[in-house]
């Protein structure tokens, strides 16, 4: 909430507030009037307002996003890879067809080579090509079938070069890794895996996830790539 919504909430509050039987003998311009006044001669109450609304904000967005990772982690359907008692727990977003999750890639495979008591959780969200959904479709019926397949998988788009542009090349890949390409197919069109791409679409959502890759290390949001291990051992607790 911006400061002139901020004013303009606590001056409708403030006038239902003084609408009161006491207050009868004034009218609704007499009342707008007083808070105004009061306002302009004292605007610091705004700006303490505004910081304690922020605050309550922040605090609640935390929460919630505390919640919501814990709803992740809890979840035997997403992809998730590492030590099950784990130290760490990185959670991310990515797309098959992102540069920039491209070149994260080899620095969070560094992270997980350095700190191997992590759980890695990988969070399908297609959103930048139609490709890019089906390869997500099929990342996540692979996982059902073959846990390990799917990081092989999944590390192979993700170390390539070139962008996915056709099922084709996504077909290959399956077929390389020993899997029956119309089983994966048909499972990748079930029920199931759409409505786990939706519920990750939600959990994106909640966390305030618009773009990729986001990174949560610990509990702590890290958006965009990072450059270096550096920048990933900064949020490791």
């Amino acid at each position: 909430m911006n400061l002139k919504s901020f004013a303009l909430a606590t001056c409708v509050a403030a006038s239902m507030f003084f609408t009161t039987p006491a207050m009868a003998e004034y009218s609704k311009s007499d009342i707008e009037k007083i808070v105004h006044d009061y306002i302009l001669e004292n605007p610091e109450i705004l700006v303490e307002a505004a910081s304690a609304m922020r605050a309550k904000e922040e605090a609640l967005a935390k929460e919630n996003a505390k919640v919501t990772l814990a709803e992740i982690v809890s979840n035997p359907a997403i992809p998730s890879f590492g030590a099950d008692k784990a130290k760490h727990v990185i959670v991310e977003f990515f797309d098959y067809n992102c540069g920039y999750c491209k070149r994260a890639k080899p620095i969070m495979l560094d992270v997980l080579k350095k700190y191997p008591q992590t759980k890695y959780y990988y969070m399908e969200f297609p959103i930048l090509t139609p490709v890019s959904n089906t390869a997500a479709k099929i990342g996540l019926a692979i996982f059902q079938m073959d846990p390990a397949k799917y990081v092989k998988y999944h590390d192979t788009l993700m170390t390539r070069n070139e962008r996915l542009s056709d099922e084709i090349s996504i077909q290959a890949l399956v077929e390389n890794l020993g899997l029956n390409w119309q089983e994966v197919k048909k499972l990748s069109d079930s029920k199931e895996v759409k409505e786990l791409l939706v519920q990750i679409k939600q959990y994106a959502q909640t966390l305030s996830v618009n773009g990729t890759p986001a990174f949560f290390i610990d509990g702590e949001a890290l958006r965009g790539a990072p450059t270096s291990i550096d920048a990933v051992e900064m949020y490791l607790k």
